[in-house]
């Protein structure tokens, strides 16, 4: 569809220039904690296999690291390359339709939001005693406004795609990039340089299999326009791949947290929601591992943030989602009540339950929690 001088007139170039500068913050953070990474390794002074292990690992997570960094710098281009052209692209048409509407020597013409512009009512104004001359006239001034604005509708929109191509082009880098990161909770084989006893080799998978606070999500589908993979990055420790196929029942939860969900239970059942479709355990899990159980967390990591609408609160949702399934009464996405709300009316629309959620279903199975 043609882009129309109403769709224009919304443009705000601005906002790529902020997402730009969000994109610069992240690499520049992304290289810092890169750069930390190999100093902190080598000030370990490790010799031998583990020394080497860690120095394979470290250069593993440099090579990744940096194509994630790469493509955020691509971001950053493709989000402020465009935005002096569509600034002026936007300027351009309103300041046509605004001189066309105002000619002083053609009062009362009316310009379209396609960029047509009608003479139809000024020459209603003049009467019928009118000459042919003057309608001429009229109409040829309109023509030739229709001209100059159509041709700037135009131009605006070869720049809006240039935009919109630039941009899609680098998120699709950077999200092959930061896929390619793998789980920096994973640990690398080490060096077959003995064997280890089975009660030695159980003991080192059950320790590993301890999930750890994570800082929020990462890519998700329901924190942004562009997909990804759900509430957030994994954040769990996870179980190292053994076979096994079912673990011990999710456990409650507790505290705050058992309060908050206890409260937003009760909202949704009024709601009409069926009280099986909301597994409090579930609810606790996708809690801990989206957010650590921190009602006012912003994730300042994710595409989500670049785009300039970070995840937020307890289930780590962007404001559009959190507007689209909150309820009445309960619109305030740092509330945690509130966030459990949308956040579980969000899940139950995509899945049918909290239980379906994968993320759920990965741990309930002895697998490590995925986003979802």
């Amino acid at each position: 569809m043609a882009l129309t001088i109403p769709d224009i007139e919304q443009w705000n170039p601005q906002a790529l220039a902020t997402a730009g500068t969000h994109a610069k913050t992240v690499y520049e953070k992304l290289d810092g904690a890169e750069q930390k990474g190999i100093t902190d390794t080598q000030g370990l002074n490790w010799n031998g296999a583990a020394g080497n292990a860690a120095a394979e690992r470290m250069n593993t997570e440099k090579t990744r690291a940096s194509e994630v960094s790469k493509a955020l710098q691509e971001l950053e281009t493709a989000f402020t390359s465009q935005v002096d052209n569509l600034a002026n692209a936007k300027s351009k048409v309103l300041q046509l339709r605004d001189q066309a509407r105002g000619d002083s020597a053609h009062p009362g013409l009316e310009v379209l939001p396609n960029g047509t512009v009608s003479a139809a009512a000024r020459i209603a104004r003049l009467g019928p005693d009118a000459s042919d001359k003057v309608v001429l006239q009229e109409e040829l001034a309109a023509a030739q406004w229709e001209h100059q604005i159509t041709n700037a509708l135009a131009e605006a929109e070869k720049v809006a795609t240039a935009a919109q191509t630039a941009v899609s082009t680098a998120a699709g880098k950077l999200d092959a990039a930061y896929g390619g990161l793998g789980d920096p909770k994973s640990v690398a084989p080490a060096p077959n340089t003995r064997t280890a006893p089975t009660a030695v080799t159980t003991s080192a998978a059950t320790s590993e299999s301890k999930s750890s606070y994570s800082t929020g999500g990462g890519g998700s589908q329901h924190h942004g326009s562009s997909g990804g993979s759900g509430y957030g990055a994994p954040s769990g420790g996870g179980v190292p791949s053994s076979g096994r196929v079912s673990t011990a029942p999710l456990p409650a939860p507790t505290g705050d947290m058992a309060d908050w969900i206890r409260k937003a239970k009760e909202e949704l059942i009024k709601m009409g929601y069926s009280p099986d479709q909301i597994d409090e355990r579930a609810l606790a899990l996708i809690i801990e591992k989206e957010s650590g159980g921190n009602p006012l967390i912003v994730n300042e990591w994710d595409s989500n943030w670049v785009a300039g609408h970070p995840s937020k609160g307890l289930m780590q949702t962007i404001d559009s989602t959190f507007d689209a399934y909150k309820a009445d009464g309960h619109g305030n996405i740092f509330d945690p009540v509130d966030n459990i709300i949308a956040g579980t009316r969000y899940a139950i629309a995509t899945y049918g339950s909290l239980s379906n959620v994968p993320g759920v279903v990965a741990v309930d199975s002895g697998q490590a929690y995925q986003g979802y």
